[in-house]
Parts: structure tokens; sequence; C-alpha cells
């Protein structure tokens, strides 16, 4: 799978588009403008999945305090996890700068799948705030996904 965004232990990676330099944006200001280090134009927000490839890099997504995280959780070997990555993307590009769509590969970082009680896959989960608000199962396009996700955050919002 390939992804637009990276994540390390310490933030996501973001190329600059004028550039190409790597600029990394620690996780308790994304969702802020940021602006290149090299040439200092305005950073890309993100609109694309973010790849999450460690146990700290989960933590340190979902724990930001300023976006949405909806995670989606698959494997290399699931046809409808592959069916499903481009309508994730889609709704990734609709709702930059709102929130942030993210994937983890269950066969990459078992750990968070196990920890959380993933039973099957793709499974999204949304988190807000460190926390999780809603689940979500299944293929589904992107507008529902977007739907359900949007559902899950006026419930979490009137609690």
């Amino acid at each position: 799978m390939s992804s637009s965004f990276q994540t390390d232990t310490r933030g996501v990676l973001v190329p600059c588009a004028e550039c190409s330099t790597v600029n990394r944006i620690p996780y308790n200001r994304l969702g802020q403008r940021g602006r290149c280090a090299s040439c200092q134009k305005p950073l890309p927000g993100l609109a694309a999945p973010v790849e999450i490839t460690s146990i700290d890099a989960f933590a340190g997504l979902i724990g930001q305090p300023n976006l949405p995280v909806v995670v989606d959780f698959w494997a290399e070997w699931c046809g409808p996890c592959k069916m499903m990555a481009p309508e994730f993307a889609k709704a990734a590009a609709q709702t930059a700068g709102q929130a942030i769509f993210a994937k983890l590969n269950t066969e990459v970082v078992p750990e968070v799948g196990q920890r959380l009680r993933i039973q099957g896959i793709p499974a999204f989960i949304l988190f807000h705030h460190g926390k999780e608000k809603d689940r979500s199962s299944g293929f589904q396009p992107a507008q529902q996904l977007l739907a359900w996700a949007a559902s899950a955050l006026a419930g979490a919002a009137a609690e």
C-alpha cells in the first residue's frame, strides 16, 4: 500500500509540493497550517490517508487534540480491504483539514488490533480526543463512510 503521508514516533511526515522537502508536523499541531522548513511555502493538508506503522505513531495520532481520526484496520491479503482503499482515499480527500483518515495494517502492527479487539477487517474506528467514539466494518462507499463518521461525531458532541 502506498500512502502520501507516513508517520514516525513524533509526527506525520509531509512532503512539500514545491521543493519536495519532507517536513514533520508534530501530532499536537495537526490541523494547523504549516510551512515548509526549506522554502517556506504552505504545506498541503492531509488529503490522503496517513499510514500508521507503529504503536507509538498510533497513540500520537489518535491522541492529538485537534482533529477526529478515522482509522481503517486492514491487511494485504484481505480482498474487501483492497476494494475499500480507493473509497477510503476519496473520503480522506473530501475531509482534508477537518479530519484525519489513517490506515493501520493489522499484520504490521498487530498489537493495536489485538488491544482494540478487532474481530474482522476492514474495520473502522473513529477516535476524537484520544477516545473511541464509534466503530463500523465492511466495505462502504466513501459517502457512506463520511455519513457514518459525521453521525458518530454528532453523537459524541451530544454526550
